[in-house]
Order: structure tokens, then sequence, then C-alpha cells
């Protein structure tokens, strides 16, 4: 279990982007075109868009600016248009704050706040030559290029786990490089910098993946 001061910080900033997300909206819902879908779902999950929350179906599109989150025993995995998948935990939330996939400029970029767990498989958006793909969760920021690795608590900290690719792990404290396959790192509390970069043990492993796995 988290730690009171990382649990506490993961719960109160779910509930700072719920309010912000209810507060904002004065009018209906405007129509955009979905940036990704639902490709797989089990339980029960919610997108919020201007205040407006509705259930989640499999097939179901998703939006800039809308806020996923779910259940109990929920999982969620989202495939963006340009083949990204992410895949939700149970009580995990997650925000879509910058989408542009534009192959024929050489475009990319992507941007997700998430809180909980999750697992993060890079699509075309990273691989072009002007591109920024980040994940935003409470304690740090991922940045990521052609990666594949899994993100959350565990441990009583937050952790970090590379399959594939390399990833950067920062905030004001510190910063910690993943670049070889099997590596982790954990955050032990806001505020407190990366830890030591290890090869995480396979119970560790099975720990982590547990959590974004369907049953």
């Amino acid at each position: 279990m988290l730690r009171p001061t990382l649990h506490n910080a993961l719960v109160i900033l779910a509930a700072v982007i719920f309010a912000v997300a209810g507060g904002v909206s004065t009018g209906p819902v405007l129509a955009a075109d979905p940036i990704g879908a639902v490709s797989r779902m089990q339980g029960f999950s919610t997108g919020t868009i201007n205040g407006v929350t509705d259930a989640l179906q499999p097939n179901s599109d998703v939006f800039l600016n809308q806020i996923v989150s779910t259940g109990e025993g929920a999982r969620l995995e989202v495939t963006f248009a340009d083949g990204t998948q992410l895949t939700l935990g149970e009580q995990a939330v997650m925000t879509l704050d910058a989408f542009v996939y534009d192959p024929g400029a050489n475009d990319g970029e992507m941007k997700l706040g998430v809180v909980g767990a999750f697992r993060f498989v890079s699509g075309q958006a990273s691989k072009l030559a002007n591109t920024e793909v980040a994940v935003t969760t409470p304690v740090a920021t991922i940045g990521i290029r052609g990666t594949e690795f899994w993100g959350g608590p565990i441990d009583d900290a937050f952790g970090v786990f590379l399959l594939e690719g390399a990833v950067s792990v920062s905030n004001p404290a510190g910063e910690a490089i993943l670049d070889q396959p099997g590596q982790g790192t954990n955050i032990d509390a806001p505020g407190a910098a990366p830890g030591e970069v290890t090869f995480w043990p396979q119970d560790k492993i099975d720990r982590a993946f547990a959590t974004v796995t369907f049953q």
C-alpha cells in the first residue's frame, strides 16, 4: 500500500482534475474529431468532457481534453490514431492534454496526465523527427521516444519500468534515464528525486503488470 504522503498526492490530484473539468463548462459539449478509441475494457469506466460524464463502451471514441477514469477492478485500453496504446489499471484517471499526428510534416505531439497504474506502448507519433511525447504523473514527467513501459504505485512508491526503448523520468529534484529493457526507478514521495536505476526482480515485474492485466 502507498505510504500516506504519496497516496494523498494521487487522490488530491485526481480531485483537482475533476473539479477543473466540472467548472470550466458553461455551454454544450462541442463536437470534435476523435483522437482514438477504446480498444479493450473490463469493468466500468467513464469519459468526461466539459463537465459531462458518460459511460465508456468498447469502441467508444476518445477526444482531446477528455478525462477518462476507471472504476474498481476495471481495466481500459485506449488506442490512439497513430497506434499508441495506453492501458489503465483500476481507479486510474487519464487526461488527454495534447495530440498531434502529422506524418506529412513529420510532426507529432502527445501529452497525457495519468494518476494510477498504466502501461504505455508507443505508436508512430513518437517516431517522427519533430515530436514531443510525455506522460505527466503526480510525482514526475516521463519523456518518451519509441518505447514501451509501465508506471504506477508499487512498494510504497511510484515506479517506472522499461520494456523497450528509453524514457526519462524527471521532476524538479532530479532525473533518471532508463535505456535498457528491465530497468526501473522508484520515487519514494512527492518532491523526492527519482531513485537509483536498477534491474527489477521478476517478482516486482509480475506485480507491476498485474495492475494492468485484463482478467
